[in-house]
């Protein structure tokens, strides 16, 4: 998917994000504060890493593998199944079926702990519409 995961592609995601306020509140009210790297399944190193205080992202930039912090959620997936996402969003029984066939890949983070926390599991769904 050409664009996906650009420093173009950080900047977009996180103005559209910061003005959503379906994710924001949310994680606000969640103190929501994270390190997450997005990527391809394939790659050693995510693309790029967002850092998310208080529910909104204040920094979004590509991973650098010499100077970018750790992150505490790391998704990856091929990039069609990220189109896909883009394309159609994903709804809850989605999630299951794409982390239990290994379609979205959580190299970090623990998808379950989040699912079942409502102020982080809707934000989460959310996300892929924002892709």
């Amino acid at each position: 998917m050409e664009g996906l995961f650009s420093r173009e592609w950080a900047e977009r995601f996180a103005n559209q994000w910061n003005a959503n306020s379906d994710m924001v509140e949310p994680l606000a009210a969640a103190n929501f504060d994270s390190i997450i790297a997005f990527g391809f399944a394939n790659e050693i190193n995510p693309a790029v890493l967002v850092e998310v205080k208080n529910g909104k992202i204040k920094k979004a930039e590509l991973h650098n593998a010499t100077n970018s912090p750790a992150a505490n959620w790391d998704l990856r997936a091929a990039p069609e199944q990220w189109a896909k996402w883009k394309k159609e969003g994903l709804g809850i029984a989605g999630l299951g079926v794409a982390v239990a066939s290994g379609q979205l890949q959580f190299k970090n983070g623990d998808y379950r702990k989040m699912i079942r926390t409502p102020q982080l599991a809707g934000p989460f769904l959310k996300f892929f519409t924002l892709l």
